[in-house]
């Protein structure tokens, strides 16, 4: 699974994703992001009611609209292979597909106790997106949630030596075709497909991004001295 990622230039995510930008979106052009984690409000690129593609800013852990109470569990991620499938996430795939702007993102390695965190990211250094999914729960006149959850399909062969999933990212070719609400679940399920490893790095780096309250560049730094034999 994929918990936590990085934004550092939020700024650009709305040139290059093309989105109009709402207000809730403000408050991550700011300053660089090290650490986003599940339950925080974090940027979505959607398409909206007036076939709009707007960036904006949702709870990451996903909640369907047809909920009757506030669930215990809300899924962060989401598996590519039984999305069409699930009843959890089948009307989602087929109407409300989002894009999550990201630069890089973080997995965990080896046993339990000891557990290695790696940061994942381009090797040249670009904006990626995950692929998502986005629903909206009321709750009454009042009470509105808006979420998301990120998908999750099989490794390549870089992130095979860290874990057996990693989390679907969407090529820049595909964008509009995964935001494009009249296409269905169906006509998207090819991209289902790990990206291609050659154009991604991983290294590890500090046990301080363990905690979600911690966030700055430090987390992001190479610990050279402790990379050989993580791999083995």
């Amino acid at each position: 699974m994929c918990a936590r990622y990085t934004l550092r230039r939020a700024k650009l995510a709305r040139a290059i994703f093309e989105a109009l930008q709402a207000p809730s979106i403000d408050e991550f052009s700011e300053r660089p992001h090290f650490n986003f984690a599940p339950s925080q409000r974090l940027p979505i690129v959607r398409v909206d009611s007036q076939g709009r593609r707007v960036i904006d800013a949702f709870q990451w852990g996903f909640i369907p609209r047809w909920a009757k109470a506030l669930p215990k569990i809300r899924p962060v991620n989401s598996r590519a292979e039984t999305l069409a499938t699930s009843g959890l996430f089948r009307d989602a795939l087929s109407r409300r597909r989002c894009l999550i702007p990201a630069d890089g993102f973080y997995e965990w390695t080896g046993p339990r106790k000891s557990r290695q965190p790696f940061f994942i990211h381009m090797k040249d250094d670009s904006l990626f997106a995950f692929g998502g999914l986005w629903d909206r729960w009321k709750h009454g006149p009042d009470e509105t949630i808006e979420t998301f959850t990120m998908i999750t399909t099989a490794p390549n062969p870089l992130m095979a030596t860290l874990h057996d999933r990693m989390p679907l990212i969407v090529k820049p070719g595909d964008y509009a075709r995964w935001l494009d609400s009249t296409a269905s679940g169906e006509s998207v399920a090819d991209l289902f497909k790990p990206y291609p490893d050659q154009e991604m790095d991983a290294y590890p780096v500090s046990t301080k991004v363990n905690s979600p309250k911690n966030d700055g560049e430090d987390l992001i730094k190479e610990m050279v001295k402790e990379k050989e034999g993580l791999f083995d």
